[in-house]
């Protein structure tokens, strides 16, 4: 098993370049990037993230695109909107190339209308799909498709209803921690639904507050069962990376942050822990 940590950690206080040595010098060896605007997806910009990692001994696993800049145009009926969101997919999957990063996690179209039940037609979605995996694989990075509640991954049989329709299995997913728990079902459930097709882990916890709703914390500080999590992924045989994403307000400091990252690879990676351990 893989542990690293996503620059989206230190956003919006530390740009990207600069987070990858800080978090190399917290002893972290593996990170996911996670950008941020479009010049962020140019080449000159990422064969500098590129020497940076190198310079650090930082592998790069994965990268996370700012999605509401395009992805949703990705599946647009606009042909020239589509076509000019797919120039923007090819950017960042040339940039995860270039980092040697195995995986574009993916948030696909929001569900913006949220008034209104959402009913996908899965045909449609994956006619969009198949040609966005195939670009993906002929730059020799999965695509994997995240859970997020106010996305169209919100519900935990979205991969299965997508994966019939598809030309082949070749589609893979990121599982969001606190995405699975805001939408309101059991993260045990969403596991079940990527089964075989699980590339990518997204470890965050989240407390609940009758004024503020779900508020995001580190993990082992809110209510996320983790002993029964933990259960949920080795059922489904899961050894890939487990990736730290929490926001900038969730820890003081680099230490804090540190001690947190630490305690998560401890407690996946074998030693049993309780939150207070």
């Amino acid at each position: 098993m893989i542990f690293g940590m996503s620059t989206a950690c230190l956003f919006p206080k530390v740009y990207i370049e600069d987070a990858i040595g800080v978090i190399a010098r917290m002893g972290v060896t593996h990170i996911e990037i996670f950008f941020s605007c479009l010049a962020e997806y140019k080449t000159d910009f990422v064969r500098e993230l590129k020497k940076r990692a190198d310079d650090h001994g930082v592998c790069v696993n994965s990268v996370h695109a700012f999605s509401l800049q395009f992805e949703p145009q990705l599946f647009s009926a606009h042909e020239r909107a589509r076509r000019e969101a797919l120039d923007t997919y090819t950017q960042v999957l040339e940039a995860a190339a270039m980092l040697g990063a195995g995986s574009y996690v993916f948030h696909g179209p929001a569900n913006v209308k949220r008034s209104r039940k959402l009913a996908l037609n899965f045909e449609y979605v994956a006619e969009k799909t198949q040609p966005l995996i195939e670009l993906a694989k002929s730059h020799n990075v999965k695509l994997s498709w995240e859970n997020v509640h106010w996305c169209w991954y919100c519900t935990p049989d979205f991969p299965k209803m997508l994966l019939e329709q598809l030309d082949d299995d070749s589609l893979w997913f990121t599982f969001d921690l606190k995405q699975a728990v805001q939408s309101g079902f059991a993260p045990a459930d969403y596991l079940a639904g990527m089964h075989g097709h699980l590339s990518n882990v997204h470890i965050c916890d989240v407390k609940y507050d009758n004024g503020a709703g779900y508020e995001p914390v580190l993990p082992f500080h809110g209510g996320v069962d983790f002993a029964e999590f933990r259960s949920a992924l080795k059922k489904e045989g899961y050894d890939g990376a487990i990736m730290l994403e929490v926001y900038g307000s969730n820890y003081k400091d680099y230490r804090e942050l540190l001690d947190n990252f630490k305690l998560v690879e401890r407690f996946f990676g074998g030693a049993h822990l309780t939150a207070d351990s």
